[in-house]
């Protein structure tokens, strides 16, 4: 039984696209963060079709346990980073 498929696949691609294009359109640090952010849940996605496509059981599992811890990671490392820009340059536009 095929949960996801093929169309997961189309909606990872397109939100990797959406995402792609606002890391490198954008001139907000946090537009960039999420579009990183974005880039992140597609890739979650696309393992999960990949696998639902092949029949793996637990490899979206351990992926996705793994891929949410390091998102929450990278959520706070780039939170404290644009505190720490903020407060150094008074503005959130990147340069």
């Amino acid at each position: 039984m095929v949960i996801l498929g093929d169309l997961g696949l189309v909606i990872a691609i397109i939100l990797l696209a959406i995402g792609a294009y606002g890391l490198l359109n954008s001139k907000n640090i946090i537009r960039v963060l999420l579009s990183s952010e974005i880039i992140v849940n597609a890739s979650i996605l696309m393992v999960f079709s990949a696998s639902s496509i092949l029949n793996h059981v637990y490899l979206p599992i351990f992926f996705s346990i793994f891929a949410i811890g390091m998102a929450l990671i990278e959520v706070v490392v780039a939170f404290a980073a644009i505190f720490l820009y903020y407060r150094t340059k008074g503005s959130l536009e990147v340069e």
